[in-house]
């Protein structure tokens, strides 16, 4: 008889399982259950996929007597299988219907309101808004020109670092970018910023976060951490933020 436990694992390992199969491996397998079954909808064959591939991966991590063991059973192995996928199909306790005592209250909202036009949207927002220097929040900035006298970098060492994203420009103006000062240690970029900047993305969204206190950061900014050399802590933070 076909090892169960082999089998009923395989559906709480099914995360870990498929963690492992590289995406080219599924895209194979996909493949193959198209081409054998041309009319099987998209959404079954992704979960077909998937099913495969976890299987997959569970059986490899077998020993090859028993691998042999399963080979040996496959009927067994079809109703084990199928035991689990109808298991896993089944709706979640937490779709179930809610008994209430009382009837539900059907209530309405207000509504959106009056509806401005486009000039009027503006007007009060500017209300609102109040224009500010890019040196209020982003700290000292200097130009290419100025960072190249204060730290003798190349304008296009400089260009290059902001190409891969191991220095953060901010546009100032139209087409002038300026370079936040406190990002440079010994006139060089802090390490591993570029791990960041990936992360985030925009240059202005990167920095702001960089420069603020976080609730976990006790008195202290990711950058002031990244300067400490907790770079993998501080790029944990940035994909539990944005990732």
């Amino acid at each position: 008889m076909v090892p169960m436990v082999v089998i009923m694992n395989a559906r709480n390992s099914a995360v870990r399982a498929d963690a492992k199969v590289d995406r080219e491996t599924v895209a194979d397998i996909l493949d193959v259950l198209s081409r054998r079954h041309p009319g099987i909808s998209k959404s079954a064959l992704k979960a077909a996929g998937k099913a495969v591939a976890a299987l997959t991966a569970v059986t490899s991590r077998l020993s090859p007597a028993e691998q042999r063991q399963i080979a040996a059973h496959e009927q067994a192995l079809a109703r084990a299988v199928e035991n689990v996928v109808t298991e896993l199909a089944r709706p979640s306790k937490i779709l179930a219907p809610v008994e209430v005592e009382k009837p539900v209250e059907v209530s309405q909202g207000a509504g959106r309101g009056k509806v401005f036009d486009l000039e009027e949207g503006r007007l009060r927002l500017a209300e609102y808004a109040t224009p500010t220097r890019l040196e209020d929040w982003a700290g000292p900035v200097a130009g290419p020109g100025e960072i190249e006298k204060m730290f003798g970098t190349k304008r296009s060492t400089l260009h290059d670092w902001q190409r891969r994203g191991a220095v953060i420009g901010l546009l100032k103006g139209e087409r002038k970018h300026v370079f936040p000062l406190a990002q440079f240690v010994d006139g060089r970029p802090v390490e591993d910023m570029a791990r960041i900047t990936k992360i985030i993305g925009n240059p202005r969204a990167t920095w702001l976060w960089l420069t603020q206190q976080h609730v976990s950061d006790t008195g202290e900014t990711p950058l002031d951490r990244l300067k400490a050399g907790r770079i993998d802590e501080v790029v944990a933070d940035a994909e539990f933020d944005f990732g």
